[in-house]
């Protein structure tokens, strides 16, 4: 995932060389001198591994009695070897995995729910989106570490909107306005997007967002529903961008650089897209020469957004020790030590009392967007967000080429995604 590599990134601002972990297994039976081993498995994400390796010395040291084995592997032999020690029932006592992967794990009763000491307080300090997928039958069966969020904050460029003439928009109409005067064509083809959001991630992510915050809801029960109103209205819109305002094209979809390169290239003045994206921009193209803005709501209504669950820690059932591995979960995702790793690895709060820290936004300040919006935030939904994305992701083009019209379109999107959930 681009995130992931981008975490990679970041690490180069903050990290010093590491020394490379131990890939050797571990038993999870305590030693002859009475000290508990816990097996933790990872990616080797720098910024993840600086942070979890702090947690480790100082937890160690405050517990003799435990030892901790952190295993870390390549993110994408990491993705298929947790589902391997899974399936063979043979997983680690701990794994710090991404939101997503969890109810697989969480319906085939693999994974220790958190205990019944801890229930209250995750279900209180912990954003409910981040805290989504790791939740089955109301029961929390983990903990996340970030809030995975793409939605609340725009990328813009300062210098674009000062030439313009431009003050950032504070409404809808302002925004699309400015989108317009921002977008520059030459020869009736676009130089210069106005505003972008042409990836599958932001084309499903805005779009969604347009449906909450007409106040709509597009689940009806365990089923997708894209045939209300407000699923129709929010399509028109995003429909608009391409065809009515065009302030943004297909040009660059699917090809080698994302919406953020564009950004960084100056060649779209505003773009839609995670926080994560500012972290990029500085390392990949040495630029602070942004702003990250708050996105207006469509609607009078409160910028409701969806997202996925982002990382997190689970505890294996099979564990011996899950007492002892919760224990040292909880160490690392309270307060202070969470505010350690979000400012590490540059993501944003799932704790509650991080994002309320103004200390946070000292380190961080270009997060403010993205904090703000936090409580507005819905959990996206127990559902496969890859296919998700790219269903429709891949019947928005059909809409915005005018191949089909929005209601079919949305049908077909909806009869695709249902039958996928019927399986």
């Amino acid at each position: 995932m681009k995130r992931v590599k981008v975490i990679w990134i970041i690490a180069l601002m903050f990290l010093l060389p590491l020394s490379a972990c131990s890939n050797s297994s571990s038993s999870n039976n305590g030693s002859s001198d009475g000290k508990v081993t816990l097996t933790w498995w990872s990616h080797d994400g720098p910024a993840f591994v600086k942070a979890n390796k702090k947690f480790i010395k100082d937890y160690e040291a405050a517990n003799p009695n435990i030892k901790i084995n952190l295993q870390i592997y390549p993110y994408d032999a990491f993705v298929q070897k947790i589902k391997a020690a899974y399936a063979s029932k043979n997983p680690p006592d701990m794994a710090q995995v991404f939101g997503n992967w969890v109810p697989q794990y969480t319906k085939n009763d693999l994974l220790s729910p958190v205990p019944n000491d801890m229930k209250d307080w995750v279900k209180s300090n912990f954003y409910e989106p981040a805290l989504g997928a790791y939740t089955h039958n109301e029961v929390p069966y983990g903990i996340p570490q970030e809030f995975n969020i793409e939605n609340g904050g725009v990328l813009a460029n300062p210098d674009m909107f000062q030439k313009a003439g431009l003050e950032y928009p504070k409404t809808w109409d302002e925004f699309i306005a400015d989108a317009e005067k921002l977008t520059v064509t030459e020869n009736g083809k676009i130089k210069v997007k106005g505003f972008d959001f042409i990836n599958t991630d932001n084309i499903t992510f805005t779009f969604l967002s347009l449906i909450l915050q007409q106040k709509g809801e597009y689940w009806d029960g365990d089923k997708i529903n894209f045939s209300t109103p407000e699923a129709v209205k929010a399509m028109e819109e995003l429909k608009k961008f391409v065809t009515d305002y065009k302030v943004t094209n297909f040009r660059d979809f699917g090809g080698k650089e994302d919406t953020t390169d564009l950004f960084f290239k100056n060649k779209a003045a505003m773009v839609v897209r995670g926080p994560w994206s500012i972290a990029e921009g500085k390392e990949n193209y040495n630029s602070e020469k942004l702003d990250y803005i708050p996105m207006p709501s469509f609607t009078e209504n409160p910028p409701y957004f969806a997202a996925e669950s982002g990382w997190g820690e689970i505890v294996a059932k099979s564990s011996k020790h899950q007492k002892e591995a919760w224990k040292f979960i909880r160490f690392m995702t309270e307060k202070e030590n969470a505010k350690y790793f979000n400012i590490t690895t540059f993501t944003v709060p799932a704790n509650k009392e991080v994002a309320e820290d103004s200390e946070f936004l000292k380190v961080l300040p270009k997060m403010k967007a993205s904090i703000d919006v936090l409580p507005q935030g819905r959990f996206i939904g127990n559902i496969d967000t890859d296919f998700l994305k790219k269903t429709i992701s891949d019947n928005f083009q059909l809409i915005a080429a005018d191949k089909i019209s929005v209601e079919d379109g949305l049908k077909k999107t909806e009869t695709t995604i249902n039958q996928m959930l019927g399986k």
